[in-house]
């Protein structure tokens, strides 16, 4: 019992160490949105954010994308290499993983310019 009342105080006393240190002072809060928002009009700020969402989330998913296309292929190649598979499945699966990476660029685009457009 003593053992654990002993672990809970240093535990109670590291958490104040770390609450009161001075750099929770300078931690920001919410971020404006970098198309800035009108705060008379909800609408305009939920528009604002959304371009933001779409930005960083469109370009995050896109580089998922790309990176899962380049490892795909990579794998179909070594499967044609050891011939499990043909010519042909690497270059369908290419071609198909081509066109449906411009058309997700296209999509986030067009999303954002929409919601350009809104805010």
């Amino acid at each position: 019992m003593k053992k654990i009342n002993l672990l809970w105080q240093s535990l109670l006393f590291t958490l104040s160490l770390i609450m009161t240190h001075p750099a929770w002072a300078v931690i920001p809060g919410n971020q404006d949105p970098s198309k800035g928002g009108d705060d008379k009009n909800i609408l305009k700020v939920l528009f604002a954010y959304g371009y933001d969402a779409v930005l960083y989330g469109g370009g995050l998913g896109l580089a998922a994308a790309i990176g899962y296309y380049i490892i795909h292929m990579w794998a179909v190649f070594k499967e044609v290499r050891a011939q499990r598979k043909e010519k042909s499945d690497f270059i369908s699966d290419g071609v198909i993983g081509a066109l449906l990476i411009l058309l997700s660029i296209w999509a986030v685009n067009f999303c954002l310019s929409i919601l350009e457009k809104a805010s």
